[in-house]
């Protein structure tokens, strides 16, 4: 399920190369590959900003087999999210291919004929991600019942601007009642906040029993990973609030001060933390 391959994926129809691009920081790597193909390049994904459909399979396939889409688009409109411009209207996948990774922008914006349609496709996997996460505002009533009728499925919502907060937790308090205990809530970081506000989220979601995922935001234009910053935030920060949360399985028992001015003790030494607390090492997220 989690075979990603977090790159570009290419391939070829006879004389013809299809890339498929994720990420606007691998254009130029996607402009060399189709540079040195002799024959005709076929080059999509969000990366171009232009959906990539392609007649008789689908590109996701190349990024992950075991992944699909049942929907496309999605109803609102956020700042940071590229989706409204590749695909600006929300629209129901009568004839998708069941999988057990769901990467639907807004699964529960469809209408309950087709959650139905979905649930009952994919009620043979043991397990069911709902891998772009779901909007808690719509985590109500008959869509609960249907999402907790497949034997295993991932509660993960998602948690992006104020004015959320009660909606999500409620999204929690319902999994909790229904006996789901693994809740992980995605929460974007880096984009109109500070690393205050950021925290203050992070450790909201965990006061109500739910693992926080931060999320840094990329521009939509970024030709480098990782390179935006606000001018609230410090690069040190940033990966100190990432590394924390994405670890609190192994560091939930220090606060997030604790384990910073620890950090920052080692640095100051020139010391790594042994095993699984080798936190402060580049790549170790």
């Amino acid at each position: 399920m989690y075979q990603w391959r977090k790159g570009i994926a290419q391939w070829k129809v006879g004389r013809t190369l299809y890339l498929s691009v994720p990420f606007t920081w691998l254009l130029d790597e996607a402009e060399q590959i189709a540079a040195q193909h002799k024959g005709k390049v076929i080059k999509g994904g969000p990366a171009y900003q232009c959906p990539q459909e392609c007649e008789g399979f689908e590109p996701i396939l190349f990024h992950n087999p075991c992944a699909t889409f049942t929907t496309r688009g999605c109803p609102n409109r956020c700042g940071f999210c590229i989706v409204p411009k590749l695909e600006p209207e929300f629209r129901e996948i009568i004839d998708f291919r069941p999988a057990p990774c769901i990467c639907d922008n807004n699964f529960l914006a469809a209408s309950i004929p087709h959650i139905k349609r979905v649930v009952d496709k994919v009620k043979q996997f043991k397990v069911v991600d709902f891998n772009q996460a779901l909007d808690a505002r719509l985590f109500k009533g008959e869509r609960v019942d249907l999402l907790c009728s497949l034997k295993g499925w991932k509660a993960r919502f998602s948690f992006d601007g104020k004015g959320q907060e009660s909606h999500c937790k409620d999204a929690v308090d319902n999994c909790k009642r229904l006996g789901i205990k693994d809740i992980t809530i995605n929460c974007i970081i880096g984009w109109n906040d500070n690393p205050e506000e950021a925290i203050e989220k992070l450790e909201l979601i965990r006061s109500w029993g739910a693992l926080p995922t931060p999320m840094r935001y990329q521009p939509l234009n970024a030709k480098k990973k990782n390179e935006y910053l606000l001018d609230t935030w410090t690069e040190r920060k940033m990966k100190d609030v990432q590394r924390y949360y994405f670890k609190l399985n192994w560091l939930g028992g220090i606060t997030f001060k604790e384990y910073e001015e620890y950090g920052e003790e080692h640095r100051a030494k020139n010391v790594f933390v042994d095993n699984n607390y080798d936190l402060f090492a580049e790549g170790s997220i």
